[in-house]
């Protein structure tokens, strides 16, 4: 019987059959099992153990995996080719691991073995599948691991905009990156061979499995040096929920910079974009500007603005390659840290609420058992609030406790190792080694040991905060993360093994009389027949068993004085640092205070969409019903009885719409044409093309439109504009002829008196998309695209599109302020209605502003300001930003608030506040009142301030700092006050 691996050099032979000069304290061969029937057994346990713990295990093990991909990718971005290799990656790499404890289990038993001598033994016979098996995963890992997923991930960030482009690109890269691998790998190779241990075919496959492994053990080391020390301890600290807030906050602080730098970059690199696609558009180079085109569908939704931006100076592919491909790494990098810090300030909010739970119960002891969730969320029930606080803790301290205990079982058989196999220090050695051990029994304790051993290793690798640009997201991780991520398995798979071996000594490097069997022949795992080799390399041999344990031993005593980040940091390595960083108390103030800032923001949003439903429900269903089921609808008369009104027929066609400045043509064309629909509830969407079953490109809610106006220009003979006039937008429309243009009014006309009565009852969440950017009134708003400081405003607050949220601002006016404002004739030809035309309240259902109630018992009181009395009177003269034309400037409108109702209205002068306003704005829909950039330090800016809408900023100015002071002050008093003390029951119609 072949005692080594085909391929060893008969050199290496007498190290593997020396035996130790010390009896080895677990040996077993003398007890062996000597009657028929127990040998018997054994073979049938090899049978079973081979083929149906390997069958059921890998068939979970694919399982698993198509899940965990299917989970984690990105399906929007993912090519087929990507959950090909990465589905390989994880199953060759993870099925190593799996096989790794069935591989130890037969070979102790092969040692016990009764055999014949002209019969072949159950050792030899699986053995050798096994070893099969290996090399069938191990290779495909190694290919995977150092070619094909580097070869992958540099493919899908690559900037090209052609396949085979791409491809050149990817092969460039790589041979600049294997160049030095490849000066390192011919060393090692010469060594090998000039040395006399292997033939050249021989040597070449030491050398690769050398250089994969040797990183890979390296890694291992750091992995584990800081995962068996932090992990059981931040079991046991997460029964703190205190401390875990702390933790999240310091997190929040790091993150929230991290973001400001993430956004800064990226909306650089959006602005170079924009700048250079201008600059292709003056070229008029059509292959340039479709790239650039191509590049604009790569820019995040935040960004849009050049205004900071450099257009490349030599414009051609490759320098347009370039810069798609920085673009796209600082988006990826963007999104991975918005949703990074997402999950952060949400396990801050729930862990403030299960806190304040606590609290609340200490102080009055019979108060019920539940914990208020923020955000409107229902209260949990007696069991979660037991769960987290009395159970919970105890789990937690106890699964610390335990694992504690395996991971000094790892430590001191790493000692062992140091000490040799007599020492009698691992535990994991005598368990596999004891006489009476069994296949089960020795399979099922190293599956466990060796799935800990693995978990430990990713979770650090996972903790390191240069992975964190790799995180994987639930849904959202793009197909490099996910690429790197496996490929990082394919690279870490085999070392760890090897080093989990070790701790058996049954990885080829240590020998004696523990692998004999009965004859006295040596009996070797299957796994240190493949890696057995690369015991004759000087580092991996016997030294090594003296460096990694000391080098572990040393970063497990430095990370348990936490000092770890701190010396990562003194070398400035920052980005290498684990787990939370090494923050600041300037810092952790910072973060406080981001966090509630966010949380109001995020308490107004959900106090919102309760109303809304209150709304919808108060409504009530016949409406609903009507809407939906039939063709008719009821409407309110002047006698107060109702009749069945006729919903509007849908109309369509195409029609040209006046396109947003960015995304004019290369003809520099304004005009755009799309297919537009009118259907109810009284929704106008267009379309690119004739397919309106799907998503449309944008949509207008007539509902808040306010004067639907036909005109002509001047050229014209007829008028064919419409212009969709909305509170603080136009939307323009171009037709064909005037007969059309007047069907098209016609049509809106009806529809928005439907949407009017009836399009609050549909559910309709208002606004509209993509709009014209001239104004009626001129005021000019500053977008979140605009912006890098918008960049963080929730993605979910949709409804801060607009200025108000009322049924049709006219109509809002005219409740709200309790006139009904007269028709007035147009001095335009045709006499059609003026911004103060079209309103009839009492033919028209109105809805009153309603405001908003947020329970302090849901919240936890987390406002600031928690007032009784009513503020004082808001009203006086202000400025705010307009436009006229191409330029804009400040304007001086009187401004005052309506305290019935929370609406903030503005005219154009004191003496005209009888007359209809020029528009309103809801204090219950704004985030925050913030001072403008700059204020702090410059003079002229230190009276101005905005209102933060979500999506568009509402830019004031006062006079004097203090005149600006007292208004900032006072809205802010007002909100709160509006939220806290305004009750969702008191609903009222206009009279």
């Amino acid at each position: 019987m072949s005692t080594l691996s085909p391929t060893l050099s008969p050199s290496l032979a007498p190290s593997l059959n020396t035996s130790s000069p010390t009896p080895a304290p677990f040996a077993f061969n003398t007890s062996a099992p000597t009657t028929q029937e127990e040998a018997d057994l054994n073979s049938e346990y090899s049978a079973t153990v081979l083929t149906e713990y390997a069958a059921i295990l890998w068939t979970v093990l694919a399982g698993l995996t198509i899940y965990y991909i299917n989970r984690y990718a990105n399906k929007y971005t993912f090519r087929y080719h990507t959950y090909i290799t990465v589905f390989l990656a994880y199953f060759c790499s993870f099925g190593i691991v799996l096989l790794a404890p069935t591989d130890v289990a037969l070979a102790v038993l092969g040692r016990k073995e009764v055999y014949e001598e002209e019969r072949e033994t159950n050792y030899e016979k699986y053995n050798n599948e096994i070893l099969k098996l290996y090399n069938i995963l191990f290779w495909p890992c190694i290919i995977m691991g150092s070619v094909i997923m580097p070869f992958q991930e540099y493919y899908n960030k690559d900037g090209h905009f052609t396949s085979i482009t791409r491809i050149f690109g990817t092969i460039k890269r790589m041979a600049r990156m294997y160049f030095f691998a490849g000066i390192a790998g011919g060393i090692c190779l010469g060594l090998l061979i000039g040395g006399g241990y292997f033939d050249s075919l021989e040597a070449v496959s030491v050398t690769i499995k050398a250089v994969s492994n040797t990183g890979g053990l390296i890694a291992i080391v750091l992995l584990l040096g800081y995962g068996l020390v932090e992990f059981p301890r931040s079991l046991w600290s997460s029964a703190n929920m205190e401390q875990q807030l702390e933790l999240s906050q310091a997190d929040a602080a790091v993150e929230y910079k991290a973001f400001g730098e993430m956004s800064l970059s990226c909306s650089m690199s959006v602005a170079n974009v924009v700048r250079t696609r201008q600059a292709a558009e003056k070229t008029k180079n059509l292959k340039h500007v479709n790239a650039c085109n191509m590049m604009m569908l790569d820019c995040p939704k935040e960004f849009r603005s050049g205004h900071a931006g450099t257009a490349l100076a030599n414009i051609n592919i490759d320098t347009l390659a370039n810069l798609r491909r920085r673009l796209r790494q600082d988006a990826s990098n963007f999104e991975i840290c918005k949703s990074r810090l997402e999950r952060i300030k949400l396990r801050a909010y729930f862990l403030e609420d299960v806190i304040a739970s606590r609290r609340e119960h200490l102080n009055d002891p019979k108060a019920e058992k539940v914990i208020h969730w923020s955000f409107g969320e229902p209260q949990s029930t007696k069991f979660i609030f037991d769960w987290y606080h009395e159970y919970r803790p105890w789990a937690m301290r106890i699964s610390s406790i335990i694992l504690t205990i395996m991971s000094l079982s790892i430590y001191f058989a790493y000692i062992a190792v140091m000490l040799g196999y007599s020492s009698g220090l691992s535990f994991f050695t005598y368990v596999t080694h004891r006489e009476n051990a069994h296949v089960p029994g020795i399979t099922v304790f190293t599956l466990i040991t060796l799935v800990y051993f693995s978990f430990i290793m990713f979770w650090s690798l996972a903790q390191m905060r240069l992975a964190g640009q790799l995180e994987l997201i639930i849904g959202e991780t793009t197909p490099y993360s996910l690429s790197f991520n496996a490929r990082m398995c394919c690279r870490l798979a085999p070392p760890l093994v090897f080093s989990y071996f070790g701790l058996i000594y049954e990885n080829g490097i240590e020998s004696g009389e523990w692998l004999n069997d009965r004859r006295g022949d040596v009996l070797v795992t299957a796994f240190s027949k493949l890696f057995g080799e690369i015991a004759v390399i000087p580092f991996i041999g016997s030294e090594f068993n003296t460096f990694f344990p000391t080098v572990l031993i040393v970063l497990s005593v430095i990370q348990s004085c936490n000092l770890i980040n701190r010396l990562l940091v003194f070398c400035r390595l920052p980005q290498f640092q684990f787990g939370t960083e090494f923050v600041t108390e300037d810092q952790m103030m910072e973060g406080r205070r981001q966090l509630l800032k966010h949380r109001k923001q995020m308490e107004r949003s959900a106090a919102r969409d309760a109303t809304r439903k209150k709304i919808a429900d108060m409504r009530g269903k016949k409406g609903f019903f009507g809407m939906f089921k039939g063709t008719k609808s009821q409407s309110p008369t002047k006698g107060g009885e109702t009749e069945l009104r006729a919903m509007p027929q849908e109309i369509s066609g195409w029609v040209e719409k006046k396109a947003p400045k960015q995304l004019k043509t290369l003809v520099m064309s304004a005009w755009e044409n799309r297919m537009f629909v009118c259907r109810a509830p009284g929704v106008l969407s267009y379309y690119g093309s004739m397919k309106t079953g799907g998503k449309p490109k944008g949509a207008i809610e007539l509902r808040i439109v306010i004067n639907i106006k036909r005109h002509a220009y001047a050229k014209e003979k007829e008028a064919t504009h419409l212009d969709l006039i909305q509170s603080d937008r136009v939307f323009k429309m171009k037709f064909a002829n005037g007969t059309e243009c007047e069907r098209w009014e016609k049509a809106l006309l009806e529809w928005k008196d439907y949407a009017l009565d009836y399009g609050h009852e549909s559910g309709s969440s208002g606004g509209g998309v993509d709009v014209d950017t001239s104004y009626d009134e001129g005021l000019e708003t500053e977008s979140e695209n605009d912006s890098p400081r918008r960049a963080g405003s929730p993605s979910h607050d949709e409804d801060t599109r607009r200025l108000t949220e009322s049924d049709s601002m006219r109509e809002s006016w005219g409740a709200a302020l309790g006139k009904s404002f007269k028709k007035k004739k147009s001095p335009q030809k045709g006499g059609e209605d003026t911004l103060t035309a079209r309103i009839d309240l009492s033919k028209r259902k109105r809805d009153s502003i309603v405001a908003l109630k947020t329970r302090a018992s849901t919240y936890h009181k987390s406002s600031s300001l928690e007032l009784v009395d009513k503020p004082k009177s808001l009203k006086g003269n202000l400025q705010t930003k307009v436009k006229n034309g191409l330029f804009s400037s400040y304007a001086t409108r009187y401004f005052e608030l309506n305290e019935g109702n929370g609406l903030l209205f503005y005219y154009k002068s004191e003496a005209l506040k009888d007359q209809p306003p020029l528009g309103c704005i809801d204090l219950h829909l704004v985030l925050s009142i913030e001072d403008t950039k700059g204020n702090h330090t410059h003079h002229k800016e230190a009276t101005k301030f905005f209102l933060d809408l979500g999506e568009d900023n509402f830019k004031m100015k006062a006079k004097t700092r203090e005149q600006a002071r007292e208004w900032k002050e006072g809205l802010t008093q007002w909100q709160e006050y509006l939220l806290l003390h305004m009750g969702g029951e008191e609903f009222e119609e206009p009279v």
